[in-house]
């Protein structure tokens, strides 16, 4: 009686936890660049302008079919199934189970589909000729003209389906309705943005002109969305560099067409936080006057001096690092003498190939104004200190557990690393030549004299 009452009340647990959650599951074809089909699909969420991953989810080896556990605080809003640009609406409720066939931009639901999810397999279908332009490995080769003739015929359909949603759920209507507003818009810049040839500038239809000037950039909402980033950045893409035939970077051409104050100092921020410009301190410097919160201003003051670092004659940023005895050491301490650091691990091979000829360096710049730090990212500070004692390396050695400046703000991603600065503080290479380098001597010779150098 007593494994009886054990065995309900589990099956008791069991149900209440599954009323509290759902489930997604199902297939997605999806081939990576290196033309394998992708073994991951993700559950994502809204982010910034992108989408955040909350649930990665494996496919299996047997039948590629993907499964996961949706958790409350994910269910009744919309949510996106997908892989990187490909994504798609699902909207999930406590208890039910939702099965999606994905891929090529077409999407099929089964399973529990309830009022809200049967607004976007409605969707999807109707505009399921537009998104083999732009979803299908070789859409961009498909004949323009039928493209123009599908953004035509879509037209009235998409503005009648978009105004007649009326699920009942307020909230969900009001978000799809949004939603599915610019995921269209998304969906016609998409085929031009991946290579579609429309023409001529004189041979594009009036309509997608239009389409083109009408975006004014008034809707601060557009960074809700899952595709809002990308969608700026091909829409400016398609519309300045495509069709203008304008030279420079697509998001500096958009940025002056913004209207949307908060829209644009978010647009900016994430443009600069992808280091996609050319001169990011021309960027910075030219776009922190549009910044509308004190975040975004010492956001931008901190990737501004950041990026000011990086270029020769740029101040260093200051750091603090502790030597194998605990004592604190800072780069400034050094001021007056020329500084060359090494950042390495113990792990790393290449690192360790280039300590002889550090060794060697070191010794050749002995009772000269030059110092030698050697900054380690491991975090095993044992190994790193059995290491250092052990093969009795020289200059200075400082432990920084791959935490503070050394990471974030020199943005070291890569090891072996090299930095040179001048006696006075100031960037002569934030990726120097490496010691077994003959040019790395040189270098420093001409920064002990005083010589400006264009090294970067």
């Amino acid at each position: 009686m007593k494994k009886t009452l054990i065995f309900s009340a589990m099956i008791a647990i069991s149900a209440s936890s599954w009323s509290q959650t759902a489930v997604i599951k199902g297939k997605f074809h999806k081939l990576l660049p290196n033309g394998k089909e992708t073994q991951e699909v993700f559950f994502s969420k809204p982010e910034d302008g992108e989408i955040e991953v909350i649930l990665p989810m494996v496919k299996s080896r047997q039948d590629q079919i993907f499964r996961g556990e949706v958790k409350k605080e994910d269910l009744n809003t919309i949510r996106y199934v997908g892989v990187f640009d490909e994504q798609y609406a699902v909207y999930l409720k406590a208890g039910e189970e939702l099965n999606v066939d994905a891929g090529d931009g077409q999407i099929v639901y089964s399973g529990t589909i309830n009022k809200e999810n049967q607004v976007f397999a409605d969707w999807y279908k109707m505009i399921k000729p537009l998104r083999n332009y732009g979803y299908t490995k070789n859409g961009y080769t498909l004949p323009s003209d039928g493209y123009l003739r599908i953004i035509d015929s879509l037209k009235a359909p998409v503005e009648q389906f978009i105004k007649n949603i009326n699920t009942g759920n307020t909230a969900f209507d009001k978000q799809a309705k949004h939603f599915l507003t610019y995921s269209y818009r998304y969906d016609v810049i998409i085929p031009t943005a991946s290579g579609l040839n429309i023409g001529k500038k004189d041979e594009y239809p009036e309509s997608l002109v239009k389409f083109y000037n009408d975006e004014k950039w008034t809707d601060a909402n557009i960074w809700n969305l899952p595709m809002g980033y990308h969608y700026m950045l091909y829409f400016a893409f398609v519309k300045h560099i495509i069709y203008n035939s304008k030279q420079g970077m697509a998001a500096d051409i958009l940025i002056p067409e913004i209207s949307n104050k908060e829209l644009k100092a978010k647009f900016i921020v994430a443009q600069a936080e992808r280091g996609a410009n050319m001169n990011l301190v021309q960027y910075l410097e030219r776009n922190e006057q549009y910044m509308q919160t004190n975040q975004q201003r010492d956001k931008m003051k901190v990737m501004l001096k950041r990026a000011r670092m990086q270029e020769p004659g740029g101040d260093w940023i200051d750091f603090s690092y502790p030597d194998a005895a605990g004592k604190m050491h800072k780069l400034s301490d050094n001021l007056g003498k020329v500084v060359f650091i090494d950042v390495w691990a113990t792990w790393c091979a290449p690192c360790l190939k280039e300590q002889p000829a550090l060794e060697e360096l070191e010794k050749s710049f002995a009772g000269k104004d030059v110092v030698f730090l050697s900054l380690s990212i491991d975090t095993d500070k044992a190994k790193w200190q059995k290491m250092v004692e052990e093969k009795k390396l020289s200059g200075l050695h400082l432990f920084t557990n791959n935490k503070g400046s050394v990471v974030s703000d020199y943005e070291v991603t890569e090891i072996p690393r090299f930095i040179l600065f001048d006696k006075n503080g100031k960037t002569v290479s934030i990726d120097a030549p490496r010691p077994t380098d003959a040019k790395l001597k040189a270098l420093i010779e001409s920064t002990l004299k005083g010589e400006k150098s264009t090294t970067k």
